[in-house]
C-alpha cells in the first residue's frame, strides 16, 4: 500500500526521511511555484501598462 504525500514548497521532515525521491519531489513542486509566480507578475505587468 502506498502513502500519499502532501508537498509544499516549506518541505519537511517527512521529506527528508524519504530521501533522494522526497527531495526529487520538493525540488519539483519549488520549481513549479517559482514558474506559477514568474507567470503571475508577468501577467500583472502586462494588466497594469493597459
Amino acid at each position: 500500500m502506498e502513502k500519499e504525500y502532501q508537498i509544499t514548497s516549506q518541505g519537511s521532515l517527512g521529506l527528508l526521511a524519504l530521501g533522494h525521491v522526497g527531495l526529487r519531489k520538493w525540488r519539483e513542486v519549488v520549481e513549479k511555484e517559482k514558474i506559477e509566480i514568474r507567470n503571475s507578475s508577468k501577467e500583472n505587468g502586462k494588466k497594469s501598462k493597459k
